[in-house]
């Protein structure tokens, strides 16, 4: 069943998340990075999609780890110490620091989440071939391409092993000699494939200047809401980024550091605004899909 997101505006959903990226991006103050987390939640537990949750974080353990161990081995940096291990020396500024730059890539694997979440993909192909045609034809060609090249590959490496084409060469000059054919095969099959889509969208009337859009998209109220809470949003962040009241320079000492302001106290109000936005228009759509609470 697809969530009650997929019936808002592409333009209002692409925007919301491409401001949570920027932000995401843009700032190591763990209050503000939180408050996007909970927004994530949100978008989870509205949706009943707790095992994309799972999975993300998952994907997350692996990538913490390794950010986390690089960044303690090679930066210095900090007034606390931890402890001494072969010389080196591990202090508290670096594990905090390599602890929130963990967490941002989690949020920006929920981001990509999300998308999936609230924007269906027809409805995005319908929006953006109406705004940026030659780039969504560009897209469309790849997404299709890549899969099909991959299959195709795999069925010309088994044919030529059965001709006795030795692909897996010790030698590295042997092994480019025994793919090139292959390759060449592969590229020929590919350019004619993208010819073919092509072929086929100029056909269907894409690209041209009285083609009909099959899915034209109007703003409805929540599509305004949204759009206008992630402009305030942004606008809020740029301004308190700009004062400095954003700022988390974990290195200068832990006594130093100013987390929460009243700009970080404004930012947290406008995320709070948007949960409760989410959160109410995502219960009226599931009221009004189940009859039997109607009732």
């Amino acid at each position: 069943m697809d969530s009650a997101f997929k019936k808002c505006n592409v333009a209002a959903t692409s925007l919301f998340c491409s401001v949570l990226t920027v932000v995401i991006f843009s700032t190591d103050n763990p209050v503000v990075l939180l408050g996007i987390f909970l927004t994530h939640i949100s978008i989870f537990s509205a949706t009943g999609s707790w095992g994309k949750l799972l999975n993300g974080f998952r994907m997350f353990i692996p990538f913490s780890a390794v950010t986390i161990i690089i960044n303690m081995i090679f930066v210095y940096e900090g007034r606390i110490t931890l402890f001494y291990l072969l010389g080196k020396r591990f202090t508290l500024e670096s594990l905090i620091y390599a602890s929130i730059l963990s967490f941002k890539l989690l949020l920006i694997i929920y981001v990509f989440m999300i998308l999936e979440l609230m924007i269906d993909s027809d409805r995005a192909a319908s929006w953006f071939s109406s705004k940026i045609p030659k780039t969504t034809l560009m897209m469309m060609i790849a997404l299709k391409l890549f899969p099909n090249m991959k299959e195709r590959m795999g069925n010309l490496r088994d044919v030529y092993s059965m001709r006795g084409v030795n692909l897996n060469a010790d030698k590295l000059g042997e092994k480019v000699r025994s793919n090139i054919p292959v390759m060449s095969i592969l590229l020929e099959n590919s350019l004619d494939g993208a010819f073919d889509i092509g072929e086929a969208a100029y056909v269907r009337g894409f690209l041209s200047d009285r083609r009909t859009i099959y899915d034209k998209q109007s703003f409805a109220a929540i599509d305004f809401i949204i759009l206008g809470e992630s402009l305030v949003f942004l606008l809020a962040f740029i301004a308190v980024k700009l004062k400095g009241m954003a700022e988390f320079q974990i290195y200068y000492g832990t006594a130093e550091i100013d987390v929460i302001n009243q700009g970080i106290m404004l930012l947290a109000a406008l995320n709070l605004a948007i949960i409760s936005t989410l959160l109410i228009y995502s219960y009226k759509e599931s009221r009004e899909a189940d009859p039997h609470e109607r009732q």
